[in-house]
């Protein structure tokens, strides 16, 4: 796992090196003590509320399991999540490896308990229109660039993310299926809670099998390209009142550019 320093300026040579390597960079200690209070409040009242019940646009993104549950549009659940929305050292990242305008293009939370797991998914072949990522000219192009905030420490044994480094660039085929046990490439990323975890999409990534027992608790935060539309599959589209509930600064980020 590699980790970057929190930064206020632009991505420095070895960190450029890093991202365009391996796909992915972990900044420590982003999150407030604060922050994961307040984000953890309201992700515990979702816990416990019936999807019905759930203030549009949230929705069920998957299927409830009683291993997995996965709420789309998680930024407008409450304020307290539009903190997230623009840290300094997450954006400067975010701005470098697009390569060009961005915008936040959709929000997610996952929670998951024991024997759940996401299954891999994306990879550098075959090319995925929305989820691209190439370097020319010594300028990274990730067409949709993800980060993850642990809400809670997640280690290997709870299910933690993991990717296959390098295989945004990959020019075959991934030889092994989509469950995290059969890819002996898989590596886990465990981290803190109030990490970030900053990804392009074209990654093949997934997450470990928890096996601990302990829950996992994770926002996600996804940045395109300036030009890309809301996501819209599992329902992730924004509300045109959350333009209206956000500050001149948050709402450029979320807009069309």
């Amino acid at each position: 796992m590699y980790c970057l320093k929190t930064f206020g300026g632009t991505m420095n040579e070895e960190q450029k090196y890093l991202f365009d390597l391996h796909g992915y960079v972990v900044i420590p200690g982003v999150l407030s003590a604060q922050q994961l209070r307040e984000c953890n409040h309201e992700l515990d009242r979702l816990e416990q509320t019936d999807p019905a019940d759930y203030p549009e646009p949230l929705c069920l993104g998957q299927e409830r399991t009683k291993e997995n549950l996965y709420i789309s549009n998680i930024l407008e659940a409450s304020p307290v999540f539009h903190t997230l929305i623009d840290p300094p050292s997450v954006i400067d990242v975010v701005a470098e490896v697009t390569g060009g305008p961005y915008r936040l293009n959709h929000t997610y939370t996952i929670y998951r308990w024991a024997g759940g797991f996401t299954g891999l998914h994306m990879h550098g072949t075959p090319v995925i229109p929305k989820c691209q990522y190439r370097c020319h000219n010594g300028q990274m192009i990730s067409t949709l660039t993800k980060v993850v905030f642990p809400m809670i420490d997640c280690d290997e044994d709870d299910g933690c993310f993991a990717v296959i480094p390098g295989a945004h660039k990959s020019n075959f085929p991934k030889p092994w299926d989509n469950h995290p046990e059969n890819n002996p490439a898989l590596v886990p990323v465990p981290a803190r809670a109030g990490d970030a975890i900053i990804f392009t999409e074209a990654l093949t990534h997934g997450s470990t099998v928890s096996r601990s027992g302990r829950p996992r608790r994770t926002l996600y935060y996804c940045y395109s390209v300036g030009h890309m539309p809301d996501w819209g599959g599992q329902g992730l589209n924004f509300s045109k009142r959350i333009y209206e509930n956000l500050d001149e600064e948050k709402r450029k980020v979320l807009m069309l550019k």
